[in-house]
């Protein structure tokens, strides 16, 4: 796993976002997923002022979305589905087939990773996969003790995930299930790319990027990927 230390949250999320345009304009069909949360909003930022105005319909691309709160979708204020659509699908002129994501609201969830399982398969794998690291480690919602060998499935989400969960929600929610897709589906993206930012994941990069690998700090999977990248900020990076 190569790690790029880059000057400041905005070079992190310029040189994130040049990865994602990049892929975006590629000439063969890929398939991009892409994390929400906090970090990687810079960078969506970044692909959104790119691609202003311009017809996405003629690349040929799909974004394929990560995870989900179980009962939740893009309506749902605080989701992950509407976190996306805030801070880049909603920005972009897409086709209706270039977005692709679980539908968290389907009285089968077990199906719906079946499906989604695939969906990636038929159109030959994830190309690139972009990554927040949670503060315990986690990967999309695949929690500490995740077996790498899963591809799409039902988590049953921790104290840690449920806690930290709070802050996208203006009014209290009852977070128990997600869906996600699995870390073997990372494994076998042709790139995968984790992000960290801020002082306060300081702790978690530094175990990241020396620490051995373990399911119990699930993104230190992305050491046994081929084509895999962690990009750090300087306050992330100070315990390095």
């Amino acid at each position: 796993m190569e790690i790029i230390k880059t000057g400041n949250y905005d070079e992190l999320s310029k040189y994130a976002g040049e990865i994602i345009l990049k892929e975006i304009k590629s000439d063969e069909k890929t398939l991009i997923c892409l994390a929400s949360g906090d970090t990687p909003q810079g960078a969506y930022t970044y692909v959104a002022e790119a691609l202003k105005g311009k017809d996405l319909s003629k690349y040929n691309f799909v974004f394929v979305g990560l995870d989900e709160w179980a009962g939740m979708d893009k309506n749902d204020k605080g989701s992950c589905q509407d976190y996306m659509q805030r801070d880049l699908f909603g920005k972009l002129n897409l086709g209706p087939d270039q977005l692709v994501e679980f539908n968290a609201k389907s009285d089968n969830l077990e199906e719906e990773c079946r499906k989604m399982d695939a969906f990636i398969e038929e159109n030959g794998g994830l190309d690139l996969v972009i990554l927040g690291v949670g503060m315990n480690g986690h990967l999309g919602l695949n929690e500490p003790g995740t077996s790498f060998d899963k591809y799409s499935h039902v988590v049953d989400l921790s104290e840690n995930t449920k806690e930290v969960a709070k802050k996208y929600f203006e009014t209290e929610r009852k977070l128990e299930k997600g869906i996600t897709l699995g870390i073997k589906h990372f494994l076998e993206a042709k790139k995968e790319v984790l992000i960290i930012s801020g002082s306060k994941k300081a702790d978690i990069a530094k175990k990241v990027a020396e620490e051995e690998v373990s399911v119990e700090i699930p993104a230190t999977s992305a050491k046994l990927h081929r084509n895999s990248c962690l990009i750090l900020d300087s306050e992330s990076s100070s315990r390095l």
